[in-house]
């Protein structure tokens, strides 16, 4: 069974092989660009969110202001970013990456560098 196995699906399991290559090779909405420089940002926590240094956040477009998630969950709110850094994220189609550069606990607030 292995070998006639192998030899029926031969092509599919090369088909699969060069797609993932191309995909490699394909810059997509959080590949980083060597020379693409992140804006710092300050940002307020929200709900409490457990967050630590070195943290990467999907940062959207919300209204007027940013809003960083892990997963599905909000977990940081940027209410008056830079108009620069706005532009960017939607350059990208809307997403950008943040890293949390230091976690202000008692204040409620991360600073954060978003490429």
């Amino acid at each position: 069974m292995g070998t006639d196995f192998l030899e029926r699906i031969k092509r599919t399991i090369k088909r699969s092989w060069d797609g993932q290559r191309v995909a490699l090779g394909t810059s997509d909405l959080l590949t980083r660009r060597p020379d693409a420089k992140g804006r710092s940002v300050v940002g307020e926590i929200i709900g409490g969110a457990k967050l630590y240094d070195g943290q990467k956040v999907t940062v959207e477009k919300d209204g007027k202001g940013l809003v960083a998630r892990i997963g599905l969950t909000e977990v940081v709110r940027i209410a008056d970013p830079p108009p620069g850094v706005v532009q960017g994220v939607e350059e990208s189609c809307g997403v950008g990456v943040g890293v949390i550069d230091n976690v202000h606990g008692p204040a409620g607030v991360v600073e954060m560098t978003i490429c």
